[in-house]
């Protein structure tokens, strides 16, 4: 284990200028600090006279972030799911992985729907990469020959076909909940295949409380009144 979670203490987010800051105070000896959101590793720094900052790959309100001491050599390593093993089962989004087979042609598209509403639709080989490649192509048109297939087959079946890959698609961070997904291929005449679907629960952090302010003071018993909007998940 080359991470070491205990090393940035005092973390903070400061989000009164335009971009907000996400600083921490590192411990000497552990000044390479990595930076998560929501599980991906969003940056990587060095600690100079003991404080690391980070601006710019800045979490939403829903996204939980953090900083993490790791060994130079390791500096890019993702150690989400070791280091922060609750938030890590605790994510709030939901990532889609699709698996392409020989049926998908070039041309088809997928798309993919939360609680009835279309959130993505993009080609399954934006390219023209993966299935059916130039490759084949050149194999299916060039190499057959009277008696099967020939060379130009071989080489367009074993090196122009891209294979299986995974399309991936993941969402905006979500509330706490339970969500109907389902995915539709679509192929190049328009026909809509029969729908994969389902339930996606998330459970999260909770939204923090907002709308902090003064409601009065006392000056006669040194008391301060606040108020502010509890979050709308507890």
């Amino acid at each position: 284990m080359t991470y070491h979670a205990d090393k940035v203490t005092n973390i903070r987010i400061d989000d009164s200028r335009r971009f907000p800051v996400i600083s921490g105070e590192v411990a000497e000896g552990y000044e390479t600090v990595q930076f998560y959101i929501a599980g991906a590793l969003a940056d990587v720094k060095a600690a100079v006279n003991g404080r690391v900052s980070f601006t710019g790959a800045v979490p939403g309100d829903i996204d939980p972030f953090f900083l993490l001491s790791v060994d130079p050599a390791d500096a890019l390593i993702n150690y989400w799911d070791d280091a922060f093993p609750t938030a890590a089962t605790s994510g709030n989004r939901i990532k889609i992985q699709v698996a392409t087979t020989e049926d998908m042609k070039i041309g088809f598209r997928w798309r993919i729907s939360i609680d009835g509403t279309k959130v993505y639709e993009n080609d399954i080989y934006p390219s023209s990469d993966g299935q059916g490649g130039y490759g084949v192509s050149y194999g299916m048109l060039y190499g057959h020959g009277p008696f099967g297939g020939g060379y130009g087959i071989s080489y367009g079946v074993n090196y122009g076909h891209g294979g299986p890959i995974v399309l991936e698609w993941v969402s905006e961070p979500q509330v706490i909940g339970s969500y109907a997904v389902t995915v539709n291929i679509i192929d190049k005449a328009g026909n809509i295949s029969t729908a994969a679907s389902s339930s996606v629960t998330i459970a999260t952090y909770a939204r923090p409380a907002s709308g902090l302010a003064v409601a009065g003071y006392v000056s006669g018993t040194d008391t301060l009144s606040l108020t502010w909007t509890e979050s709308e998940d507890l």
